[in-house]
């Protein structure tokens, strides 16, 4: 028996060979997507493959089909992951796009059936950045069916199959992002950890001075001072922003690690009790050091200028929280990482005896 049409809308439930069969809720229908349908057959095993709720999304999709539909697809995932092969690899058409959802996104994706609703025929996906899949069958006279694409982020694909592509839905997200929020951050290791072993902190020269007064007879006094300048900088990165194309500011909450200052010359980590964003942030640190020293002829004295140096590059864990402009609000645990660069105040001192070798640090060049 054959049908005009091979469109399978998807709801509480659709419509098959002209009998109603019950679907199952499961992640590629419920969710933050726009209009879901499916193209093909009512045969094959029902599959769903999907990572939104872990706030993965799709970034590639591989097809293989002869002329008479689509044999076998797969999909990949911004984690780096794929889903299984569904069908079976046969044919001699394939092809394979694959975007990054934070400079590029589904512009259009339309499908077709194989002419005899019984199976996937063809398959078209298209980004704007002019990227394209076309695999499949000849199509010429054919309906076209066309998917919604909402924002045109993919975020899985439902259908059915066996020894091919019975039929083939995807879930895009529906509205566009209104906010992120990273929340709950716990980052691996606590300050004490970090301060016990002084994690990535030392102490840096700055300057040196082995100065003798070469006056036979007058006093002389010695400066030894300078102002130089570092960069001091905190970058927090989480796959978030890059996995949703987000590029407006996203604030982050919860236990924010810092390494700042215990005194004006050391420094150590805490926690921070202001909320910040995920952001890179770099600022200019004035370190100035200056000590007059009077000597009598012939007097020897060695100076030194310090100042302790931070480096640190930890990861952390989170929930990440999606509002969309429609009012639907979903969330999902995440990582990140920080990586931070911070400078004390300088420091100097000058003395009659040369300093021990094991404080005598090499200069720090910037």
């Amino acid at each position: 028996m054959l049908f005009t049409s091979n469109k399978l809308v998807v709801g509480a439930t659709y419509f098959i060979a002209g009998l109603t069969s019950v679907v199952k809720a499961n992640d590629c229908w419920d969710g933050p997507f726009a209009g879901l349908s499916q193209t093909g057959g009512g045969g094959g095993g029902e599959f769903c493959d999907t990572k939104w709720k872990e706030g993965v999304v799709v970034t590639g999709f591989e097809a293989w089909a002869n002329s008479k539909n689509v044999r076998a697809f797969q999909l990949y995932y911004s984690d780096g992951s794929n889903s299984r092969l569904y069908g079976k690899i046969d044919g001699d058409k394939h092809a394979r796009i694959d975007w990054d959802p934070a400079v590029d996104s589904i512009s259009q994706i339309r499908t077709w059936g194989n002419g005899r609703a019984e199976s996937l025929g063809r398959v078209q996906i298209r980004t704007k950045a002019g990227k394209e899949l076309d695999v499949g069958k000849d199509t010429n006279g054919q309906d076209t069916f066309e998917t919604e694409i909402g924002t045109g982020i993919m975020m899985g694909a439902f259908g059915g199959s066996g020894d091919y592509i019975d039929r083939l839905g995807f879930s895009m997200l529906r509205g566009k992002i209104d906010k992120i929020s990273i929340d709950d951050v716990v980052f691996d290791e606590d300050p004490e950890a970090l301060n016990a072993r002084m994690e990535g902190l030392k102490t840096v020269t700055l300057d040196y001075a082995d100065h003798t007064n070469d006056h036979p007879e007058a006093n002389e006094t010695f400066s030894f001072g300078k102002t130089e300048t570092r960069t001091a900088s905190k970058k927090f990165s989480s796959t978030a922003s890059h996995t949703f194309g987000w590029s407006n500011a996203i604030e982050l909450s919860g236990k924010i690690l810092d390494l700042g200052a215990s005194s004006t010359t050391t420094l150590k980590y805490e926690y921070s009790k202001a909320t910040t964003e995920e952001s890179t942030t770099e600022t200019s640190v004035t370190l100035t050091y200056t000590v007059a020293t009077a000597l009598k002829p012939g007097q020897r004295v060695f100076c030194r200028a310090t100042a302790m140096y931070g480096e640190y590059d930890g990861d952390y864990a989170s929930t990440v929280n999606i509002w969309l402009e429609d009012g639907f609000t979903f969330g999902f645990k995440s990582g990140g990482n920080m990586k931070q660069i911070q400078w004390s105040d300088a420091s100097s001192v000058c003395q009659d005896t040369d300093f021990a070798p094991s404080k005598r640090a090499v200069k720090f060049l910037a």
